[in-house]
């Protein structure tokens, strides 16, 4: 052992502080080559990266800016063809009334955003899809709303118009839609229509008005097919949608409860009500959760004058002899 050893040990100090001087070894020259081709990859792809970016960059700007140039630059066609993929009844006709095409106009050409503005200004559009097919089509898949009821406007001197009023309170002049399906919808009333832009602002309320509509076709036919008016007039204040049918002036709904047990219970009271043909119905009160309170056309007074209801079989002698023969 050295005196140098000897005297650290002495001192008490750790090896860990001897000095240890060691010369690290040199690379390669076939290591510094990996590493400038990894050096060199990492440029090239960062470039590569960087111009694309840059191009997309100059593409969309002139899109943007200068689509005219563009579209001159890309080999196009004409449209010659126009495809339209709807799921209501709007016609390939209406779409080129209302799109209204420049002649010989190209794919590249044409701004498919404002398009689809100008379809999806009506309001029987809900969503529009505009898109190129190469070389020569355009395609247009729309989905339309549908009404669930009608509305009667008269603006100035004008002749009364018919509009339709969807689901989401869009009021609009609808397209195409067939007679008898129009018929079966009921009139909207005690609706303040105000204007919106080139049109009207949507219905309030009309989501439980739509619900009430649906429940009473699906549940009870008969009875959705005689209802001819739906106001709106005591929604806002009472949450009360009232309806009158063909028989019944006065059916009362609340939107607080659930319309298929309403649905339900008119269903009864009017089954019962035809067991007393004489009697007919006024008023039928099913806002009021259990309590239905029901108004008839006659007080129980006049209902007890009445004779008793008895079905008339007088027969002719000529159907008496029929009656034998048979």
């Amino acid at each position: 052992m050295s005196e140098e050893s000897t005297s650290a040990v002495r001192s008490g100090r750790s090896w860990r502080e001897i000095s240890q001087e060691v010369t690290p070894r040199a690379m390669s020259s076939r290591g510094r080559r990996r590493q400038h081709l990894a050096w060199l990859k990492v440029t090239v792809v960062s470039a590569l990266l960087g111009g694309m970016a840059w191009l997309a960059y100059v593409v969309v700007h002139s899109w943007e800016t200068d689509r005219a140039t563009l579209a001159a630059a890309v080999k196009s066609e004409p449209v010659r063809e126009l495809s339209l993929i709807t799921d209501g009844t709007l016609t390939k006709k209406w779409i080129e009334g209302v799109l209204a095409l420049p002649k010989n106009a190209t794919l590249m050409a044409l701004d498919l955003k404002q398009l689809r503005d100008k379809l999806t200004a009506y309001g029987q559009v809900r969503v529009a899809v505009v898109s190129r097919s190469f070389p020569d089509m355009l395609v247009l898949t729309l989905q339309e709303r549908t009404p669930v009821a009608r509305m009667q406007v008269q603006e100035g001197l004008g002749q009364p118009k018919q509009l339709f009023v969807a689901k989401d309170g869009t009021v609009y002049e609808g397209f195409n839609y067939d007679k008898q399906m129009v018929a079966t919808l009921p009139w909207l009333d005690g609706v303040r229509l105000t204007r919106a832009g080139s049109g009207y602002a949507p219905v309030a309320g009309m989501d439980a008005v739509s619900a009430l509509l649906s429940t009473a076709q699906l549940q009870a036919p008969n009875l959705y097919r005689s209802w001819l008016i739906v106001s709106l007039a005591r929604l806002a204040e009472r949450d009360e949608i009232v309806v009158k049918a063909q028989d019944i002036p006065e059916i009362v709904f609340t939107r607080r409860e659930d319309f298929y047990k309403q649905v339900a219970q008119l269903d009864y009271v009017v089954d019962m009500a035809t067991r007393l043909p004489e009697a007919g119905l006024q008023q039928v009160n099913l806002g009021l959760g259990g309590q239905v309170p029901v108004k008839l056309t006659k007080s129980p007074d006049e209902l007890a004058k009445q004779p008793p209801y008895s079905p008339n079989f007088n027969l002719s002698t000529t159907q008496r002899k029929g009656q034998r023969d048979l």
